[in-house]
């Protein structure tokens, strides 16, 4: 038997935010003592849930992480979404159970308005070795609107001064005034010299370019890398087309790869990078360290990457169907930046999984190779509302039939929005974690955040001694 745990409190204004937690940390405590072994979970079931209502105002869990023993860490933004002045970065820790770590921030959530009530967000996370947290994501600031927002925090959700005081903000200022200087940081990785690289977008005055940061440890902009520790690249096909990073990866031997959408011909097409450690494109990889490939008849975006133990690289987004609704989109590249044959049909798949658009924005190598793609799925072509969306694929690109039902599992735990942003699995291999936003309950129902455990597929009979047809 599972047990389910939503808390979708409407929460009042007028109510102590501490007080919330308590509340919200007791409930989950108090069920963490019945909580069914999460090993017994079917292949793509779904187990624990917990829905937080941190602000009771626009909670996003944007990102997760997971540390050696098993406790997650979301990350994300309220009041906001990370989009509007007063919005703040938040993060928060569940144990393996799905309770809130009291070790961690206030009763298990760490709010920091590093904007001082202008407005900032955090949309990616990594964990370092030592257990600290860097994160990246949105700072608004007069004068430059809309800043890269890079931050480091300790091991129970403080902020690390030692890094820059706490947080550094980076603004590309190339032109233009104040209202039209955009840049936001997507994605984060970690280098094994603890220099910190940030990806995302800058749109100062103009068309969005690919822009990346390198960070020391201590939060001084990297001289060694692109201009001044900053990368601007328009990686479209004409000067005036959108270029964006959303998924950034460190090669072992330093390069970085660097995925998202790039501008072609017509509409947007996936976008995979590969950039020397000096920020430089890498000439062996692709055309002079670009690939853009279309996958449908429109709009192709890439939201999510993974790179394979033998170099070859896996993206994961949305595409325009003929039937003119989105599906998920995957496709693999090998080492050098071409589409791999072996995987789905060219290198590409595609997968409807609801009636109307469905969006992949997180991608999970599971241990074994197979791939778990996950985002949202529209319940209707006529109506508002979306489930969330999980779509596991076999090494080839072909949906894996152990995992949910003929490999797409769709969930619903609200009767608006229910979306994926983030995938992580635990340090046993057996299930995973998707994070994201769910409405919360009540007369005045607005998005909490969200974390959902699911059963992997296991892996008796997969190594080509079963052959039956379901």
């Amino acid at each position: 038997m599972t047990v389910k745990r939503v808390f979708a409190t409407s929460v009042s204004h007028a109510v102590h935010e501490s007080h919330i937690r308590g509340l919200i940390a007791a409930a989950l405590l108090g069920l963490a003592a019945h909580a069914p072994t999460a090993w017994a979970l079917a292949p793509g079931d779904a187990g624990v849930r917990v829905t937080i209502p941190v602000s009771g105002i626009a909670d996003y869990a944007q990102a997760v992480t997971v540390d050696p023993n098993g406790a997650i860490v979301l990350a994300g933004s309220i009041g906001g979404n990370g989009a509007t002045g007063g919005s703040k970065s938040v993060l928060a820790r569940l144990t393996g159970g799905g309770a809130l770590d009291f070790s961690f921030g206030t009763m298990g959530i760490a709010t920091h308005d590093l904007s001082t009530n202008q407005g900032d967000g955090l949309r990616a996370l990594v964990r370092m070795d030592d257990g600290r947290y860097v994160g990246c994501g949105v700072f608004f600031a007069t004068g430059t609107a809309q800043d890269f927002v890079a931050a480091r925090f300790n091991t129970n959700g403080s902020l690390d001064t030692t890094f820059g005081g706490g947080a550094v903000v980076t603004s590309f200022l190339q032109s233009g005034s104040g209202a039209s200087l955009f840049d936001q940081c997507n994605a984060v990785a970690l280098q094994p010299d603890g220099m910190i690289v940030s990806a995302g977008f800058t749109s100062e005055a103009g068309p969005a370019h690919v822009a990346l940061t390198r960070h020391t440890a201590s939060g001084v902009l990297d001289s060694m890398f692109g201009s001044g520790g900053k990368v601007d690249i328009n990686a479209s096909a004409t000067v005036n087309g959108n270029s964006e990073a959303r998924a950034v990866v460190v090669q072992p031997d330093g390069k970085l790869l660097v995925a998202g959408y790039a501008f072609g011909p017509g509409n947007s097409e996936f976008l995979v990078m590969r950039l020397n450690s000096n920020g430089s494109p890498d000439a062996t990889f692709g055309t002079n360290g670009i690939t853009r490939t279309p996958v449908g008849s429109g709009e192709d975006i890439a939201n999510a990457m993974v790179r394979q133990p033998d170099g070859r690289i896996v993206l994961a987004g949305s595409m325009y169907a003929a039937d003119g609704h989105r599906d998920f989109a995957l496709a693999r590249y090998t080492a050098a930046g071409l589409l791999d044959p072996s995987f789905g049909t060219g290198g590409l798949v595609t997968t409807p999984v609801g009636p109307s658009d469905d969006y992949a924005y997180a991608l999970l190598l599971m241990p074994w190779g197979r791939l778990v793609a996950a985002g949202s799925a529209r319940r209707s072509t006529g109506g508002p509302g979306n489930d969330l969306a999980l779509v596991a694929y076999n090494a080839d690109g072909s949906l894996d039939r152990y995992f949910g039902i003929a490999g797409k599992r769709i969930v619903t735990l609200s009767a608006l929005d229910d979306i994926v942003y983030g995938l992580v699995s635990d340090i046993g291999g057996a299930r995973f974690w998707a994070v994201g936003t769910s409405a919360s309950a009540g007369l005045n129902p607005d998005q909490d955040f969200l974390a959902v455990e699911f059963g992997l597929p296991d892996t008796i009979f997969r190594n080509g001694f079963e052959t039956a047809t379901p």
